[in-house]
């Protein structure tokens, strides 16, 4: 007898749809607050470079890659996140 597969109840793609969704909403929310401070600025950044690897995980496919076909989106995330993260730690005083 054959196991019948179980439908999941969403798509891996459409779950990483939404939690972009979502952190693109608390990234709005922060900036409507006004809120500010090197914490709130990180964590935006955070929020950017975590949404970047998702799409180029699920939505350009790099999910399933191995090797160095992988590097260049991280690679593309890490060094102008990093120095994007210099600036604003220099720049609150660090």
């Amino acid at each position: 007898m054959q196991d019948i597969p179980r439908k999941r109840w969403i798509r891996p793609c459409t779950l990483v749809y939404l939690i972009m969704v979502a952190l693109t909403l608390v990234t709005w929310g922060i900036g409507m607050t006004a809120q500010g401070g090197l914490e709130l600025s990180l964590l935006v950044l955070l929020f950017a470079l975590i949404k970047g690897q998702m799409v180029g995980d699920w939505f350009m496919g790099l999910h399933f890659v191995q090797g160095i076909w992988r590097w260049p989106i991280i690679i593309w995330l890490f060094v102008p996140g990093a120095l994007i993260t210099i600036a604003f730690i220099l720049s609150y005083g660090g």
